[in-house]
C-alpha cells in the first residue's frame, strides 16, 4: 500500500483513539451501584486510615468495551460519589470498603488484573543524635614547658606575634587543666616585665605584668608587681595601684602559703619589741637610781676604801659575772633590777617585773610560733601545690601516689588533692580510685569529694550515677553550688536523648537546678558554656576545691624545740620549759617583794631637793621619814645653820642637778622614745612608747624576716612604710612632749 492512503486514514485512527477512553470511562460509572449494593450488604468493618497521597488498587483498574455498553443504562445512587476517589458520604471512604466492592463486581477475564499494594509501615520512632561526649584533656608538665619554651624563644627572637600567640596557648592550657595558679611562670613574666621596665618599654612591661596576673590572679606578688607598674605608669591614678595593693592584702592573709610566712614575721617583730622594751626600762631604772646602790654599797666596804673602788666592784658583779658565767639577756636585767629594787617606786617594780616576765616567755613564743608557722615541706604544701595544678606539680602527685601505694599513712586532703589533679589532667580511673579511698577515711559525707567524683563519672558516660551523687552532696551541703550546677548538665544532656514526652520535664528539672546553683553563687549568672566542639570536663564542670578547714596545717614540734632552745641559750643561759623560764619568772616576782622592805634595811633614798642619796647611816640626826639630805636640811629647813653663800652655792648645786637630769632625759628620749619618760618617773606613758618606738625600729632590722616565702619577698618599701610611718611621728611627739614637761 502506498502511502497517500495511509495519510487519508490517519484522521480516522485519532477519532477512534479518543472514543475508546470515553467508553471506558462509561463503564466504570455504571459498575458503581453494584459495587455500593455489595457493600452495603457486607459486615461493618472499622475502617483504617492510610497516607492520602497513596493511590486506590480501584482506581488504577481498566474496563472493557462490553461492559460499557451494558451499564450504560443504569443510574448510579444519589448518596454515591465517585470510586475513584475512594470517598464515603462524609467525604472519605476506607481502603476495606473498596476491596469488599471490588469483590462484589464480576470479573470479567479479559480485564486486566492489578496487583495490590501493601500497607505503609508505621513510622519510626525519631531518634535524636546524643549530645556530644564530654572530654577529659591529657595534659602534662611537659606541654605547659613546651608552652613555656615557645614563648621564651620568641621574645629571644623579637617575634612578637608568636609571643603574643605562646601566651595565649599558656592561658588556655591554664584553663583546659583548670589550675587554680601558674605561679613559676607568672615570676618569669614579672621578671621579664622588669627587663622591659629597664629598657624603657613601660607599656609592655605592664601587659607582662597583667599576663602574670592573668595566669595567677591568687599571687600576692603579682599583685604587687601590677600595682607598681600601674603607678610608675600614672602615679595619679591612685585607683588602680590601690585597688591592686588591697588585692594582695587580701590574697596574701587568705592563702595559708604566703600568710604564715607573714604572721612568723610579725611575731619574731612583736617578740624582739617585748625584750628590747624588757632591756629598756630596766636598764633606764637602773642609770635613775644606780648612784643610791652604789652609794649603799659602799657601806659594806671599810671607810678607807674609796668610792670609785666599791663602784667599780659592783660592777663587775652585776654584769661582768653574769656575762662571764653566760646566763643570758634575762638573767642580767633581773639582777640589775633586784639591785635597785629597794629604790624604785611599787609601780616600777611592778612594770619591769611584768616585763622580764615577758623577757622570759620569749624563747617559748618563739619555739611556739616556728611551729605552728612551718609550711615549707610539710603535707601541706604538697596538698596546697596538687590543688593548684600548676608546672611542677607531676613529681608531687607521684610522690603522693608512692606513699598510697606503700601503703603508708597518707590523709584525706593528700588523696582529695591528688584525685582532683588526676582528674583535671585526664586521668580518670586513677582519680576514681583515690576518690574512693578518700571516701573511706572520712567519717562524714563529704560533698565537695562526692561533686568530683561525679565529674568524673559524668566524664566517663554514667550519668545514672553522677545525678545520685550530685543530688548526695547537695543534700549534704546546700551551700555547694557546683553540685547543683554540674547536675542540671546531667538533665540537659538526658533531655536531649528522651522521648518527646519528657523532654519537657528534663529540661524543667535543669532549670530548677540550675537556678538554685545561681542562688547560691550568683557570679554563675555570668558563665557562658564552652563550644559544643569541644566540651572540655575541665571547662564545662565545676570541681570545688579543697577547704582550708581540710587542709593538714599541722605544727611541726620538732622546728619548734630546735628554735625554743637556741634563744633559751641565749637569753634565759640554758634549758628549756619550766627550768628555763621558771627561775626568771621566780627572780621577778621576789624583785617586786624586795621594794617593800626598803626602810628595814635602811636603804637610802632620793633628796627631793638635790638628788642627793638620804641615808641615815651617813646622817644619824635625820629622821625615819625624812625627804632631804643633811645638806638641804640645815640650809632649808634650819634657819640661820649656814651663810647665805653657802645657800646660794646650794642652789647653784640644786640648779644643775635638775639640768643635768633634763638634759640626761631628753638625750634618752632622742634615743629611744619613752626612755626620757621613764627617767622623769612617768613609768607607764614611758614604757607604751617606747615598745611601740622598738617595734618600729624591730621591724624595720628584721626587714628581710625570719621565714622566706617562694618565689620572692614582698617589696622593700611596703614593708618600711608602716613602720616609717609609726615610727616618725611618735618619735617627734614624744621628743615635743618630753620638751614640755621639762620647762614647764
Amino acid at each position: 500500500m502506498s502511502r497517500l492512503p495511509l495519510l487519508r486514514l490517519l484522521p480516522l485512527m485519532m477519532c477512534l483513539a479518543l472514543w475508546m477512553p470515553a467508553r471506558q470511562a462509561h463503564a466504570q460509572k455504571s459498575q458503581r451501584p453494584a459495587a455500593q449494593k455489595s457493600q452495603r450488604q457486607a459486615p461493618a468493618e472499622k475502617p483504617t486510615y492510610d497516607d492520602p497521597s497513596m493511590l486506590d488498587p480501584s482506581e488504577m483498574a481498566v474496563d472493557s468495551p462490553e461492559e460499557i455498553d451494558d451499564s450504560s443504562e443504569e443510574e448510579p445512587d444519589e448518596g454515591s460519589t465517585r470510586a475513584g476517589r475512594g470517598k464515603n458520604r462524609k467525604g472519605q471512604k476506607s481502603q476495606d470498603e473498596e476491596e469488599a466492592a471490588q469483590e462484589a463486581v464480576p470479573v470479567d477475564p479479559s480485564t486486566p488484573t492489578v496487583v495490590e499494594k501493601p500497607k505503609p509501615p508505621p513510622p519510626a520512632p525519631v531518634v535524636r543524635p546524643p549530645p556530644p561526649p564530654i572530654l577529659a584533656p591529657r595534659v602534662t608538665d611537659a606541654d605547659l614547658q613546651a608552652a613555656w619554651d615557645k614563648w621564651q624563644k620568641a621574645v629571644a627572637a623579637l617575634d612578637m606575634e608568636s609571643a603574643r600567640k605562646a601566651q595565649q596557648e599558656l592561658v588556655s592550657l591554664k584553663d583546659d587543666v583548670a589550675a587554680l595558679d601558674m605561679e613559676s611562670l607568672s615570676i618569669g613574666f614579672i621578671r621579664a616585665a622588669e627587663g622591659r621596665r629597664k629598657a624603657n618599654d613601660s607599656a609592655g612591661a605592664v601587659q607582662l605584668v597583667e599576663h602574670a596576673v592573668s595566669l595567677s590572679p591568687n599571687l600576692p606578688y603579682a599583685r604587687l608587681a601590677l600595682a607598681e607598674a600601674y603607678a610608675r605608669r600614672s602615679p595619679g591614678d591612685v585607683g588602680a595601684y590601690s585597688r591592686e595593693l588591697k588585692a594582695a592584702l587580701t590574697v596574701m592573709l587568705k592563702d595559708p602559703r604566703y600568710r604564715r610566712p607573714a604572721l612568723a614575721d610579725m611575731g619574731a617583730v612583736f617578740l624582739v619589741a617585748v625584750l628590747a622594751t624588757a632591756a629598756v626600762v630596766v636598764g633606764v631604772l637602773f642609770l635613775r637610781r644606780a648612784r643610791y646602790f652604789f652609794h649603799d654599797f659602799h657601806h659594806l666596804f671599810p671607810r678607807a676604801a674609796a668610792k670609785w673602788q666599791s663602784a667599780a666592784l659592783a660592777v663587775l658583779l652585776l654584769i661582768g659575772t653574769p656575762v662571764a658565767l653566760r646566763l643570758g639577756l634575762v638573767p642580767v636585767l633581773l639582777i640589775l633590777l633586784m639591785s635597785v629594787a629597794l629604790y624604785l617606786s611599787k609601780l616600777e617594780r611592778a612594770v619591769a617585773a611584768v616585763l622580764l616576765v615577758a623577757a622570759a616567755f620569749v624563747p617559748s613564743g618563739a619555739g611556739k610560733l616556728a611551729e605552728t608557722s612551718a609550711f615549707a615541706g610539710t603535707v601541706a604544701e604538697d596538698v596546697y601545690v596538687l590543688e593548684r595544678g600548676s608546672l611542677f606539680a607531676e613529681p608531687v602527685a607521684e610522690r603522693v601516689r608512692a606513699r598510697f601505694e606503700k601503703k603508708e599513712k597518707v590523709e584525706f586532703a593528700e588523696l582529695y588533692a591528688l584525685g582532683r589533679f588526676e582528674a583535671r589532667r585526664g586521668q580518670l580511673e586513677q582519680a576514681i580510685a583515690h576518690y574512693k579511698a578518700a571516701a573511706a577515711m572520712s567519717n562524714a559525707e563529704h560533698a565537695g569529694l562526692m561533686t568530683n567524683h561525679a565529674n568524673v563519672l559524668l566524664a566517663m558516660g554514667d550519668t545514672s550515677a553522677a545525678a545520685g551523687m550530685y543530688t548526695a552532696a547537695s543534700r549534704a551541703d546546700p551551700g555547694l553550688a557546683a553540685a547543683a550546677f554540674n547536675l542540671a548538665e546531667v538533665y540537659r544532656r538526658r533531655a536531649a536523648v528522651a522521648p518527646d514526652s519528657e523532654i519537657g520535664s528534663e529540661n524543667q528539672k535543669a532549670r530548677d537546678a540550675l537556678q538554685a546553683a545561681q542562688r547560691v553563687d550568683p557570679s554563675l549568672l555570668m558563665w557562658q558554656r564552652p563550644p559544643e566542639d569541644r566540651l572540655l570536663m575541665n571547662r564545662l564542670l565545676l570541681a570545688p576545691a579543697l577547704a582550708e578547714a581540710d587542709l593538714p596545717l599541722t605544727d611541726d614540734p620538732v622546728a619548734g624545740q630546735r628554735v625554743e632552745a637556741q634563744l633559751s641559750r641565749r637569753l634565759l643561759g640554758g634549758g628549756s620549759g619550766l627550768t628555763a623560764w621558771g627561775l626568771p619568772v621566780l627572780g621577778a616576782l621576789l624583785a617586786f617583794g624586795l621594794g617593800f622592805a626598803g626602810q628595814s634595811m635602811k636603804a637610802s633614798r632620793e633628796c627631793e631637793k638635790c638628788g642627793r642619796p638620804v641615808c641615815r647611816r651617813c646622817d644619824k640626826e635625820l629622821g625615819v621619814a625624812s625627804k632631804m639630805c643633811a645638806q638641804c636640811v640645815n640650809v632649808f629647813s634650819r634657819k640661820g645653820a649656814v651663810e647665805a653663800r653657802v645657800r646660794a652655792r646650794k642652789q647653784i648645786e640644786i640648779e644643775r642637778n635638775r639640768q643635768w637630769e633634763s638634759g640626761v632625759s631628753y638625750a634618752f628620749g632622742a634615743l629611744v622614745s619613752g626612755a626620757g619618760h621613764l627617767f622623769q618617773g612617768l613609768t607607764v606613758r614611758g614604757t607604751l612608747y617606747a615598745f611601740f618606738f622598738l617595734f618600729a625600729v624591730s621591724g624595720v632590722l628584721l626587714r628581710s624576716g625570719v621565714l622566706r616565702a617562694p618565689y620572692g619577698e614582698v617589696p622593700l618599701y611596703l614593708k618600711l612604710a608602716p613602720l616609717l610611718l609609726l615610727l616618725i611621728p611618735l618619735h617627734l611627739l614624744t621628743l615635743r612632749g618630753l620638751y614640755r614637761r621639762q620647762n614647764e
